[in-house]
């Protein structure tokens, strides 16, 4: 059940508001940040009555801006006109206010990009569960005449009654006249269609591309394309055909459908729905095997025949955006028309303000916009220097891993087949286990290790995933844990390899989610050494002190329940004058320890003042 993967993730807390912050807007109390985009900041709001709302506002310096303050006016629209338990309900909203700000149902959850980052790739049923709802949402959009637009993990809450897609900001009115930015094109690289990428028309069956593509990464634990630079990754989509080895064979038919090439081959939202509707259909489809690339010029494994319930409505529900050219483009007219937007989407408007690449498809951002160059480059030659391999028909992405299964590997077709140059096939492994640690720790440096393989192979290559993001580590099959891991689940891709064998690829289960490190506990133990001239003592804690830590003490008079400040000139130290006026009382020093990413630590002790100053001789 989708509901059991939320409630293993770490539901986010706003951040309370800054001094900057308005205390209400429209009547509505402001308790704290959502989060913050290229558009507006969200506000967790609440009503009179305590009904908690998300409040968006545009930021100060956009309410000049004329484009943006109409497309927040399309936003409210789309918004209000929409109805469907899959998209957030609007509660009140004010266009014209000097900073305008949309108030909606406030839905408490992760998104679905955080949700795989911290536990990885999801169960079938929960997956089916995840696409069913935003199959729903997406019905009920384009039945409304409009297109999403930006269907991306980042954009789908995990809420307490199901998925719900939110940010309608670049929802688009089939009747209405485009409000994007000349050379812009709006969508996200993993998730773009191929349409998008080439800047043709956009459709409803735009959005179904994009719900495929969430489906893959939800189901495999990667993006049906693969990683690399932006420019490798936009070439794939284009002109290249997906692996869905990687998915459970209950999936494949469907997320291939949707990953057509053709908007008109695609299915509709509700055909989808259709196809959701009953149980997983693996063997009523026949699959007796594991199911090949899609191929969207032919019918075949991955691609429903035209008589299945996908084939339905495909093109009655697309809607197509006006002033865009409603033909595809000559096979070589398109080809450079791509490759002179290849850094389609390099200008991102991104959550938090900060700068992150978009080819990390779970990043978290506003609506990133694609520019299109002016000037024309050939695409005789694909881009290179992509850090993961191209998801071809010899090379399937990574598979899901099972969360009931044991440590132990789910093995991956990867040999190749001879050709018919060659005099024999090569052999085939009688594939065993990969396995890694269950429980990691920050620091803590792992391996992958294979057993059971007949023959032993001669060399392996891991590709590491580190909360759904894949990372080469130079083909490393050890691992170091960072802080940067943490909140994420680690797996390990394997490549075995022997002379005469076909490779084979296998994928450890998944680690548990990496925690938050502890600082080293501190420990100490008081000394006292009385004044020479002034009635008093001076008290020591000294702790073995870490470079990368920081140290606080404080000391407290029990007694009194008085605060025991340090003298002027030893701030931040061990070490405290105590006068003699608080002879015989108790005092207690506790020793804090910080170190930035880990959780802090402390020590306390209490010890008794004597009952009399004698001066040191």
């Amino acid at each position: 059940m989708l509901s059991d993967v939320t409630r293993r993730v770490r539901a986010p807390e706003p951040t309370p508001p800054t001094a900057d912050d308005p205390p209400e807007l429209g009547g509505y109390e402001i308790r704290g940040r959502l989060g913050q985009g290229g558009m507006g900041v969200v506000y967790l709001g609440a009503t009179r009555s305590g009904r908690l709302l998300a409040i968006k506002v545009i930021h100060p310096e956009r309410t000049g801006d004329g484009e943006f303050r109409a497309r927040f006016r399309r936003e409210v629209a789309a918004a209000t006109k929409v109805r469907s338990r899959g998209t957030a309900a609007v509660v009140d909203f004010d266009v014209d206010a000097p900073r305008p700000w949309l108030a909606t149902e406030y839905v408490p959850g992760p998104t679905l990009a955080q949700a795989i980052a911290e536990v990885g790739s999801l169960p079938e049923e929960a997956v089916r569960e995840l696409v069913t709802g935003l199959a729903e949402a997406l019905d009920a959009i384009h039945r409304d005449g409009l297109v999403h637009r930006d269907v991306k993990p980042a954009n789908v809450l995990l809420g307490p009654d199901g998925p719900v897609l939110i940010d309608m900001g670049i929802v688009f009115e089939s009747d209405a006249t485009s409000l994007t930015t000349t050379g812009m094109q709006p969508g996200t690289p993993q998730f773009m269609s191929p349409e998008q990428a080439r800047g043709e028309a956009v459709t409803a069956a735009t959005d179904v591309w994009s719900l495929g593509a969430v489906a893959h990464l939800a189901a495999a634990g990667t993006p049906p394309f693969g990683t690399g630079s932006l420019a490798t990754v936009t070439y794939r989509i284009v002109h290249e055909t997906p692996n869905l080895d990687a998915l459970p064979p209950g999936l494949r038919r469907l997320v291939g459908a949707c990953l057509a090439k053709d908007p008109a081959r695609r299915p509709t939202a509700s055909g989808v729905l259709a196809a959701l509707s009953g149980p997983p259909p693996a063997e009523s489809l026949g699959f007796a095997g594991p199911v090949g690339p899609v191929d969207d010029d032919r019918t075949g494994p991955g691609v429903p025949d035209d008589d299945t319930v996908l084939r339905a409505g495909t093109s009655s529900a697309a809607t197509t955006v006006p002033g865009r050219p409603q033909a595809p483009a000559p096979p070589d007219r398109a080809r450079r028309r791509v490759l002179t937007g290849l850094v389609a989407a390099g200008l991102v408007l991104v959550g938090g303000g900060g700068a992150a690449a978009v080819v990390h498809f779970l990043g978290p951002g506003d609506t990133p916009a694609v520019t299109a160059p002016r000037a024309e480059v050939s695409a005789s030659t694909a881009p290179s220097g992509d850090p993961s391999p191209s998801p071809t028909p010899k090379k399937p992405r990574k598979p899901k891993a099972t969360p009931e299964s044991s440590p132990s590997a789910t093995p991956v077709d990867e040999g190749a087949t001879a050709t018919g140059e060659q005099d024999a096939a090569p052999a085939r492994f009688q594939r065993g286990t990969v396995t890694i640690p269950t429980e990691v720790q920050v620091g803590q440096k792992i391996t992958a290790k294979v057993t059971g393989w007949t023959p032993q192979p001669a060399g392996t290559t891991c590709l590491w995933s580190i909360g759904g993001e894949e990372r080469d580590n130079l083909g490393s099959c050890t691992y170091t844990v960072t802080l940067d891991d943490v909140g994420k689940a680690v797996q390990a891709r394997l490549t075995a390899a022997r002379s005469g064998y076909a490779k084979a690829t296998v994928l450890s289960d998944a680690t548990d989610t990496v925690p938050q490190p502890l600082v080293e506990q501190p420990s100490c133990s008081t000394t006292l050494s009385p004044g020479k001239k002034y009635g008093g003592w001076f008290a020591l804690c000294e702790v073995d002190q870490d470079p990368a830590v920081t140290y606080t003490w404080t000391w407290v008079d029990v007694d009194n329940g008085e605060a025991i400040e340090p003298a002027e000139y030893m701030p931040g130290s061990p070490r405290v004058w105590i006068h003699d006026g608080r002879r015989s009382h108790r005092v207690t020093v506790t020793v804090q320890a910080k170190r930035a990413g880990y959780r802090s630590a402390e020590f306390s002790t209490t010890f008794t003042l004597p009952d009399k100053w004698v001066p040191a001789g």
